[in-house]
């Protein structure tokens, strides 16, 4: 539970392992439909799905293939959120502790 003090919720992109948890827990808290049935989202050849936020999705994950050099690309994997939640099942599903509150807003 969040404490009155935790105004913020900071994402550590270096910590975040990409498995979407907090996408799913968002959807799950929020009790936002998920999109069903076959083709609904078309493939874009990326891992990031759905591309943008919504009215039924209010947390993705962005992820931005970058050259490596390496026959492994380097992935910069983001968040775009809404960001209002105060008790937020984002924070409480990260496994790699790469959201949490602070008290600071800086």
């Amino acid at each position: 539970m969040a404490k009155p003090n935790d105004v913020a919720i900071y994402f550590d992109s270096s910590l975040c392992t990409g498995c979407k948890g907090c996408q799913v827990a968002c959807k799950q808290w929020n009790e936002l439909p998920a999109p069903l049935g076959h083709n609904v989202t078309e493939f874009s050849g990326s891992l990031q799905s759905p591309m943008d936020l919504n009215g039924d999705t209010r947390l993705i994950q962005t992820f931005h293939e970058e050259e490596s050099g390496n026959k492994f690309p380097n992935w910069a994997i983001g968040r775009r959120s809404c960001m209002h939640c105060t008790d937020a099942a984002c924070v409480e599903v990260c496994s790699s502790h790469a959201l949490f509150h602070d008290r600071t807003a800086s």
